[in-house]
Parts: structure tokens; C-alpha cells; sequence
């Protein structure tokens, strides 16, 4: 073998494993290595203290339970840190506002009684979300139903009559289906039960009347509330039934087996098989964690768990056999966290929050003063500060941050050394000035110009600078997550609000939605598998049940950007093939409004590596 031989197949090797090494980066879950055991006797009390002792006494009262350990391998205040996000624009967990149970220290003084959820719901407190999400606080009779492991296991039909007697699912029809579906899909039907009746109560709603609403939609049915999102009931409602003609469930019947079996593909399915888990994503079998949660009210797991209970004892059924997943976590306190008075108001927070100081936005890097982009801060957000900066480079502290969707990067703290006027960037919230952060006296004021911080810096070159600065409030509107505020454009995705149809670059994954439409996505590919973080999207993906994919220059909806492509291409330009709709606005790379030569030409130049298809 020749030296020049030897040193491309060196060049191919160091390729290789450097794209390998990119793509792991992209991964949101990182080296957690998880595991579940049986072993309860063996769980080490030092560790996770006060576990083993509520176990064994459930287990003394209930015999046939059997219980299983998650170590998460996560550390708590990570996990806290993780959670108590979104402050101001769509917080990962909600409380119930106006209910004196859940008032005092349930409610997050970061947002300053800000209401979301159409003016149901309060932004949780950091107190809250240790509560709620401490195992020991619901290692109880009461509450442990939140752990019941929710794949199939043997069900009496006549239970699951009894369970829907008196609700407008009192039907051995209806009873037949959801036995079927459960079986089919591997899913727990006493859990499926209790999870349609709290999303449509004994009676139902108009997502499952089949009436339509406001003369739209009739006919058609949602049982599980898929795709039922948005910012004021009118909007919930017919996003709801929307989604549901476009699933084809023109009776009951499909809707209970269509929505179990997204359920089952969505959650169960990638390992969020407890209704903890779905609540508070911290299993990583998706690759990914935090990300993926079933609904922001923070006691949705806790109530529907309650059902569940309910619905056992009532057919006396208690002492029967399931099995509960208790998830463990590193470092967690010593005593179980306390429950939140309802009373008194403590202003006092762990989790280092900031509030971004800035006139639009400001860059997050891949490391102090890196050349990588991997997102941006806007005006008024507030995120978690990982870690503060104690020294200084290129001439400003560089703190790392946490964002609402769970990108991580750095930021500069303030102004450079060599900047004329001084302005801080990240406003600690402490307890005297929750939600409140003024803009120092002796700043200036963030602007689009180059002296704006982080605009600076001379790494940038390779990025537009409006493409930084650009994305204003006057280029938002609200998502349908509810009092989200979405973007139009960012820079890998774009949004048109008339079609629903959102268009990306061929580099883009699920999570780079989340600067767009905030962290909650559900995203399912073409043939409606459930997709995670960093899985590619591909042309006619669908995001929460409304939004289509066209991934520019993806002609197949693969994902990819392939030979396969512009062989597609090709074809239809010679008019051996037609590439339908979405196949079609995938293939137009140049985005001109046809597909032509020029497509064909872009797309075998970007496989190549000398052409880029951008959102722009």
C-alpha cells in the first residue's frame, strides 16, 4: 500500500470518528448510565435514605406488591435545576391557581403570580418540585400508583366495566376496544381508564361528544386529548378535533384505539412506562432526558395515580399483584423534603436563576469565548446558572447556563475590558428582586451594534450578525403550548403560521425545535414513530400534532440528506416520477418554489461538503 493510500484511509478513519464523536455530542443524555434492580435489600440506605424503610412497610401491608429501583443516576439539585425552568414564558411544571391547598410557598415568586394555562395555573415553586418529585413523599398507600410499572398485564374486563359504569364510556363496546387496544399495544388498561377520565371527566367533553365545534369537525372524536393545545379554549378545542380528522377517528371506537396506541409509542414505549416517569422525564431509554413530559401540572402523575387506587379498591382489587419503579437519585437530601406551607411565603431559591439584561439577544457558546454557536439568550429570559465564571477570558467572565429547553452553553456575564461603557448581562434573582431585575444605572443598554458584548468577538465571523440580533418581539407570536411564546425564525428552522408547515435545515433534530416551540415537543416521523432529542427529522415529521416538517433538500423523508435525494430529483425532473406535496417542498433546496436542475445541483454539492443549504 502506498503512503498517499494510507493517508486518505488515516483521513477517513479521523472523519469518521470525529462525526461520531459530533453526534454523541447532540445527544441530550450524555454518559448517564442508568439501570433498574429487584435487589430492595441491597439498596444502599446511606445513599438514598429512607427508601428501603418505606418499601418494606408497604410491602409488609401489601405482600403481593413488588417494587423495583431506578437509579437515575442524576444529582438532585440537577434534577431540581432541570425542572425549574421556564419562568416567564412556559414552565415546566404548573400548580392550580386559585385553590388555597396549593397557595403560599406552592407558588414561584420568580414569576410573580403570573398565570399560564389559559389563567388556570401558577409557575410552580422550587419547593413544589422537590416535594412532588421525592420518592419518599409518595411511598404510601395513598400515592404510590404513580409508580405502577403501565405495560399490559392481565385484566378482568368486568373491572374495567365497573371502572367506566355511570361515565359515558358505559358500554361493552367501548369496554371490548380499549381491552383490545391494550393488549395490542402492551399498555395497562386500568391505566388507560384512569387517564381518560381525567382528561374528559364522567361525562366527557366536547373533544369526545363527536359534535363538532362551531359547526366544525363534526363527527370526529378525541378521547385522550392529542393535539388539544393552545392559549384559549376555542383554540384547545378545535386543534383537538383537527387533529383528530386528520387521524381519521370518526368514532369513539377509533379514537380509544388510536390514542392508546400513541400513548403506547410515545411514552411507554421509550421507557416512560410509570406516570412519574411521564410526568418527570429522568429515564434516559430515549436517549434523552427532561425533555419529554405528558403535561405541565405538577400533581397530574400524583392524581391520576389516586384514580388508579380508587378504581382497585373499589373492585377489591388492593392486594393484588403490580409492580411499582421507584426512581433514585444521587445526593438527595437527608430527610425527605418537606410539603409546602400554604400559608407563609419563603421567598428563598437554590437553583442560581438570571434574568438576561439584554436589549434582543445575546449568543450562547460551546465554551468560554468559543467559536461554536449553540443557541441564543433572549431580552427578559430567565435561565439556570450552572456555573459562575471566577476568572476572566478574553476580557469577561463567561458563566455556563441552563435554558428553559435544556440547552447548555456560556455566556458572557458582562461587557469586555476594552469596551468604553460597562453593562451587566445575567441579573441574579435573589430574593429582594425576584422578577424584577432593573438594568443597571451605569450600563448601556444591549443594541444591534457591534459593541453589544458577545457581538464582538471576532469568532463570529462565520455568523450573521442579524441573524443574532433580529429575532424580536415583533417576530413572535403565541405557540399553541400554552402561553408560549414562539419564534418564527431561528437559525435552523422556520415557521410559516398560515400553512403550520415548519421548514429546516438538513442538520436539524428534534431538540432544535424546542428554541422555537418551546421544550414539550412530541414529535412523530412519517410512519408515526415516536422520535427522541437528538433523532433527525425528516420530511413530514409531525411536531405536537400540527406542525408539519419540510426538511430542505430530504425528497424521501428519511431525515437524511442522501444520494437517495437527488436521485429523486432527478426523476421527477425527467418526469419518470412525481414527488408529491411535502416530498416536493423537501426536494425545492433552493427554495425558489420548484423543483429543478438547481435543486439537483445544490443537493449533490452539499452531499459533497463544497455547498450548504441554509434556513435563509
Amino acid at each position: 500500500m502506498t503512503k498517499a493510500k494510507k493517508i486518505i484511509i488515516l483521513l477517513i478513519v479521523v472523519n469518521i470518528v470525529t462525526n461520531i464523536f459530533i453526534n454523541n455530542l447532540k445527544s441530550k443524555s450524555f454518559a448517564i448510565t442508568q439501570s433498574i434492580s429487584s435487589d430492595i435489600a441491597g439498596l444502599d440506605e446511606n445513599k438514598y435514605p429512607g427508601i428501603k424503610e418505606k418499601i418494606n412497610a408497604l410491602k409488609n401491608t401489601y405482600p403481593n406488591w413488588n417494587f423495583k429501583i431506578l437509579y437515575t443516576g442524576l444529582n438532585w439539585q440537577d434534577v431540581i435545576n432541570n425542572e425549574y425552568v421556564g419562568h416567564g414564558s412556559s414552565p415546566k411544571n404548573l400548580v392550580t391557581s386559585g385553590n388555597s391547598k396549593y397557595g403560599g410557598d406552592w407558588i414561584c415568586k420568580i414569576c410573580n403570580g403570573q398565570k399560564y394555562d389559559n389563567g388556570n395555573y401558577n409557575c410552580a415553586s422550587e419547593k413544589a418540585i422537590e416535594y412532588m418529585m421525592d420518592p419518599r413523599n409518595s411511598l404510601n398507600s395513598s400515592d404510590v400508583f404513580q409508580f405502577q410499572e403501565l405495560s399490559y398485564s392481565n385484566a378482568n374486563s368486568n373491572d374495567i366495566q365497573k371502572m367506566l359504569s355511570g361515565t359515558f364510556l358505559d358500554n361493552s363496546t367501548y369496554v371490548n376496544t380499549i381491552m383490545t387496544a391494550c393488549e395490542q399495544n402492551n399498555v395497562n388498561p386500568y391505566y388507560v381508564v384512569a387517564r381518560i377520565l381525567q382528561e374528559q371527566g364522567k361525562s366527557g367533553s366536547t373533544l369526545s361528544k363527536g359534535n363538532g365545534y362551531n359547526g366544525q369537525y363534526v363527527g370526529y372524536y378525541n378521547v385522550f386529548n392529542i393535539g388539544a393545545s393552545g392559549n384559549s379554549p376555542e383554540t384547545i378545542i378545535l386543534n383537538g378535533l383537527k387533529r383528530a380528522q386528520k387521524e381519521g377517528w370518526s368514532s369513539l371506537e377509533l379514537s380509544l384505539s388510536g390514542g392508546i396506541k400513541i400513548l403506547a409509542k410515545s411514552y411507554i414505549a421509550v421507557g416512560q412506562n410509570t406516570l412519574y416517569l411521564q410526568k418527570f422525564d429522568v429515564d434516559n431509554s430515549d436517549g434523552s432526558i427532561y425533555w419529554h413530559q405528558y403535561m405541565q401540572n405538577i400533581l397530574a402523575a400524583q392524581n391520576e395515580g389516586t384514580t388508579l387506587r380508587k378504581t382497585y379498591s373499589s373492585i377489591d382489587a388492593l392486594n393484588n399483584s403490580y409492580t411499582f419503579v421507584i426512581p433514585v437519585y444521587e445526593n438527595m437530601p437527608v430527610v425527605a423534603c418537606i410539603r409546602p406551607s400554604t400559608t407563609t411565603t419563603n421567598t428563598e431559591v437554590k437553583t442560581d436563576l438570571v434574568k438576561v439584561n439584554v436589549n434582543s439577544s445575546i449568543k450562547l457558546r460551546n465554551e468560554p469565548n468559543g467559536s461554536k454557536i449553540v443557541g441564543y439568550l433572549y431580552k427578559d429570559e430567565i435561565v439556570t446558572r450552572l456555573e459562575k465564571a471566577t476568572s476572566k477570558v478574553n476580557g469577561t467572565y463567561w458563566d455556563k447556563v441552563l435554558k428553559n429547553g435544556g440547552t447548555t452553553g456560556y455566556v458572557a456575564r458582562e461587557t469586555y475590558d476594552y469596551e468604553s461603557e460597562y453593562k451587566l448581562y445575567l441579573i441574579e434573582i435573589n430574593s429582594s428582586d425576584a422578577g424584577n431585575a432593573q438594568t443597571p444605572s451605569t450600563g448601556s443598554e444591549a443594541n444591534n451594534s457591534n459593541n453589544s458584548s458577545d457581538n464582538t468577538n471576532s469568532n463570529d465571523n462565520s455568523v450573521n450578525n442579524q441573524e443574532n440580533d433580529n429575532n424580536s418581539n415583533n417576530n413572535q407570536l403565541p405557540d399553541a403550548n400554552a402561553n408560549t411564546v414562539i419564534k418564527t425564525v431561528t437559525n435552523k428552522a422556520k415557521l410559516d403560521t398560515q400553512t403550520n408547515i415548519i421548514t429546516v435545515v438538513p442538520e436539524a433534530v428534534v431538540y432544535d425545535l424546542a428554541e422555537m416551540l418551546g421544550e414539550n415537543i412530541v414529535a412523530m416521523d412519517k410512519d408515526g414513530n415516536a422520535l427522541n432529542a437528538s433523532s433527525n427529522i425528516g420530511t413530514g415529521t409531525t411536531i405536537n400534532g400540527m406542525y408539519t416538517i419540510i426538511k430542505l433538500g430530504d425528497a424521501n423523508g428519511d431525515g437524511k440528506v442522501s444520494s437517495s435525494d437527488y436521485i429523486a430529483v432527478k426523476k421527477n425532473i425527467m418526469g419518470s416520477t412525481n414527488l408529491t406535496s411535502n416530498y416536493s417542498l423537501g426536494a425545492d433546496a433552493s427554495k425558489d418554489g420548484k423543483v429543478s436542475s438547481s435543486d439537483y445541483i445544490l443537493i449533490k454539492k452539499y452531499i459533497m461538503g463544497t455547498a450548504t443549504i441554509n434556513i435563509q
